[in-house]
């Protein structure tokens, strides 16, 4: 495992120093901020491992801090969130700072011990969380995302493509029908898989989600990819197959939005016409079909 990273939200100097030298000694990786306002842009860009809050700072409260990074995408319920203090905590106020989701109570002077020990035990049960959430959306086979791991990420890209009114296409590629191409047994199909997505992820972009969502069937969604794009990037794609995998020509079929609509979308509803237009590729002649959506 990598070094937990901890986002440390604190305004006085002295206090923040001592955790920061803490934490640096049980090679933690610190990301300290003063106030709450800059905690939070921090926690939406490092992801952090765990967050200690001051309970109170120039600009909000710790509480008020903890239910807003609860808000963020970057903070789950395994992130864990404590209040560090350096003032008394009467009982209603520790079941205060509980409820909206503190994870402990710090009260200074720390012993560095029980910090460290303590840190250590939370953070590293947030990165085998983390790693079992992964596990579970990725494609043991080739790493790609499998069909879970594929429904979250075309929410955000769905979800991103409304907020900005941006295009997006969402591309299937699949061998031959049955027949088509010989013994569909040789070469080994997973074989075949690894080297397609291998393939894939050479030729898509970072931001482009690419799956498995079956055997030898798979799924690029590209965000802010307009008709052209797409046919560009399917171009792309098939160029690169045709010499990863040679004994199979690869067809593709294409579904591409203008935008997306104001209904919200899942992967079925853009797998499903992309489908359509490969098995339209695959019972002809041409090696892609293409299907477009304008939104209203």
């Amino acid at each position: 495992m990598t070094s937990p990273t901890v986002l440390l939200i604190e305004d006085q100097e002295w206090t923040a120093r001592s955790i920061e030298t803490i934490l640096r000694h049980a090679e933690f990786a610190v990301f300290k901020t003063y106030t709450g306002r800059q905690g939070l842009e921090v926690a939406r860009k490092v992801d952090p491992d765990l967050v200690l809050v001051d309970r109170h700072l120039p600009d909000m409260s710790g509480g008020d801090v903890i239910k807003e990074l609860k808000q963020l995408r970057s903070i789950g319920a395994t992130t864990p969130i404590a209040i560090i203090t350096g003032g008394p905590v009467t009982q209603a106020e520790k079941l205060d700072l509980l409820r909206v989701g503190a994870w402990e109570i710090f009260v200074s002077p720390f012993d560095p011990e029980e910090l460290s020990l303590r840190v250590n035990t939370w953070a590293n049960a947030k990165q085998e969380a983390a790693r079992l959430e992964e596990e579970s959306l990725v494609d043991s086979l080739t790493g790609a995302y499998n069909f879970d791991g594929l429904s979250r990420r075309v929410r955000e890209i769905v979800a991103e493509s409304r907020r900005y009114e941006r295009p997006m296409a969402c591309i299937v590629l699949g061998e031959p029908l049955p027949g088509e191409n010989g013994d569909r047994n040789k070469p080994s199909e997973n074989d075949v898989d690894r080297r397609v997505v291998d393939t894939l992820r050479e030729v898509c972009r970072v931001s482009d989600a690419v799956g498995r969502v079956r055997d030898r069937e798979f799924l690029v969604v590209a965000p802010s990819t307009d008709d052209s794009g797409a046919a560009v990037l399917v171009k792309r794609i098939l160029e690169a197959l045709d010499a990863s995998v040679a004994e199979i020509p690869i067809r593709a079929g294409v579904f591409s939005l203008k935008r997306s609509p104001k209904e919200p979308l899942d992967i079925t509803d853009l797998l499903g016409p992309a489908t359509a237009a490969l098995r339209r590729a695959q019972q002809g002649d041409d090696r892609v079909s293409f299907q477009s959506f304008q939104a209203n």
